[in-house]
């Protein structure tokens, strides 16, 4: 590597390492925390009724360490902003970073506020509402307008959490988190103090109070499949339940574009305890949890509730949320108010996971001259590439009015996890291939000394674990239970790699006429 700075848009990026590897590590856990997308994705497990989600779990974390593994490799041996673009762009070419980074981390993720919106109504906004009283106000946060504006919320808040630099999100980040854990132990104290037997009476009079028809014991005589036991050991089943947690546990390295602003992101060992340590306390938060829901309201009731109401129930959605349930079986008093209302910080610390990563993904690329050069420009007291930031945050606040109002445009996103999942399989395959296409970086990283029958085992990992997400894919496309097998939105994902495709090669011949070689410049790694 000639180290010619000139290449880029200046010697260094001026972003700073303001991050420790525990800040690194609150973020990936948030990032498959339970309360936000573990609850919210665990209420689909009830279409895969005969699966339990125990075994799936245990067969995520198998997996999810793999990825895990290949993931600490990369950054150990690249810390950089970027990421996945950076290595991909580096080990692959310039093209493959492009074209396989920005329709996941950029394109998809403009289309997700609607999904972090959804969330925090169904969460906190619609639960809270009922608490106090507020029923109709809680229908309205799960109606369309209702969507939309905690839609409007995520990106206000999230624009000034990530605009506030790295070193206040962390601060913030950890304040919300733990007043989230306070209320996640209230949580889990309330319903370690009644049994299925006394959570229907509370159930029932509950929804009495709120003018329900809605019954314990109506909710599962209304439900048509039948459950598996939580303990089941129906392996087929279970697999088939595997995909559809990864849309909750897969994003343990979503941090992974911001390691060039952690300290400690060139020593294996941390990188790889930040990912796996967020890995193990989900699964293992998931493996208390289930059994409590069992034992507290009852499994088959709480799996009947999820098909009934989840998806069914329209503007009633914040029934099936377990902050509702947790809150009934408290009696719904001034603790269980509470409780409700702290477990808020779980989302707010999360909801800055939707724009954070992406802008570093931007602002690598535009260091690059990929795209524009102004939006790898560092600004203001905050030290913020601000106008990475403003590039996350105007399309997807368009594409939210778009999403909630215009008809047909929520079936062309079906897909969308899908344009994510693929941008890890292109850092996979890099990986898979980092020993021979860099071979003098890939000899300064510890696991370079590990080989299996004359192979680098960190090749071997990776080439596991493709076959792994291939499976995982051909399900995604072939089952239409998990919701993305939708021929429209692949199509619109079509779309999406088609532009990016377009960009590159048009920045391409562009810079080519400035005289600048993209080719050259993705031969070089990028100083700090």
């Amino acid at each position: 590597m000639s180290g010619d700075d000139t290449l880029f848009v200046r010697e260094a990026t001026g972003l700073v390492r303001d991050w420790s590897s525990y800040d690194a590590g609150i973020y990936a856990f948030l990032s498959v925390n339970i309360v936000t997308l573990g609850f919210y994705i665990w209420t689909f497990n009830a279409f895969i009724p005969q699966g339990s989600p125990i075994l799936a779990t245990l067969i995520a974390v198998v997996a999810i360490t793999l990825q895990n593994v290949v993931y600490a490799t990369l950054v150990a041996s690249m810390p950089r902003v970027g990421g996945d673009y950076v290595w991909q762009s580096r080990l692959l070419s310039g093209f493959w970073g492009f074209f396989l980074s920005w329709p996941g981390w950029v394109f998809i993720l403009w289309l997700w506020v609607p999904i972090y919106g959804s969330i925090l109504s169904w969460l906190v906004l619609g639960p809270v509402s009922a608490l106090f009283g507020f029923v109709e106000l809680a229908n309205f946060w799960n109606s369309s307008l209702g969507l939309f504006a905690s839609s409007m919320i995520v990106v206000a808040f999230v624009f000034i959490y990530v605009s506030l630099g790295m070193k206040w999100y962390a601060r913030i980040q950890q304040t919300l988190f733990y007043v989230g854990v306070v209320g996640l132990l209230i949580f889990i104290g309330g319903l370690l103090t009644t049994n299925p037997s006394q959570f229907q009476s509370a159930f029932d009079s509950q929804m009495a109070a709120w003018g329900m028809e809605t019954t314990y014991n109506g909710i599962i005589e209304g439900t048509e499949v039948s459950f598996a036991s939580l303990w089941s050991l129906n392996w087929g089943a279970s697999y088939k339940l595997f995909p559809m947690l990864l849309f909750w546990i897969m994003w343990t390295v979503w941090g992974s574009t911001l390691f060039g602003e952690v300290r400690e992101a060139g020593e294996f060992k941390k990188m790889f305890g930040v990912f796996e340590g967020a890995l193990i306390a989900a699964a293992a938060l998931a493996m208390v949890l289930w059994p409590l829901f069992d034992s507290a309201v009852g499994y088959t009731f709480y799996q009947a509730l999820n098909y009934n109401y989840f998806v069914g129930a329209g503007a009633q959605q914040w029934l099936s949320s377990p902050t509702t349930l947790a809150a009934i079986a408290m009696g719904n008093g001034v603790l269980a108010k509470l409780m409700a209302i702290l477990m808020a910080g779980w989302f707010f610390a999360w909801s800055g996971t939707v724009f954070l990563s992406s802008t570093r993904v931007i602002f690598a690329t535009a260091f690059d001259r990929t795209i524009p050069e102004v939006f790898a420009e560092v600004k203001g007291r905050y030290n913020t590439p601000i106008y990475a930031i403003l590039l996350m945050a105007i399309p997807a606040a368009i594409l939210t009015v778009i999403y909630f109002f215009a008809p047909g445009f929520q079936t062309l996103t079906l897909a969308a996890t899908f344009a994510i999942a693929v941008t890890f399989l292109g850092s996979t395959i890099a990986c898979m291939l980092f020993p021979w296409r860099r071979p003098e970086l890939f000899s300064k990283n510890p696991v370079s000394k590990y080989e299996i029958a004359g192979v680098p085992a960190v090749s071997v990992v990776a080439g596991v674990y493709v076959l792994i997400l291939l499976s995982v894919f051909y399900l995604w496309a072939t089952e239409s239970v998990y919701g993305l097998n939708n021929m429209r939105s692949m199509g619109f994902l079509g779309v999406l790699y088609l532009l990016s495709a377009i960009i590159y090669v048009g920045m391409k011949y562009y810079r080519a006429q400035e005289g600048v070689d993209l080719d050259n410049l993705h031969s070089e790694i990028p100083k700090d």
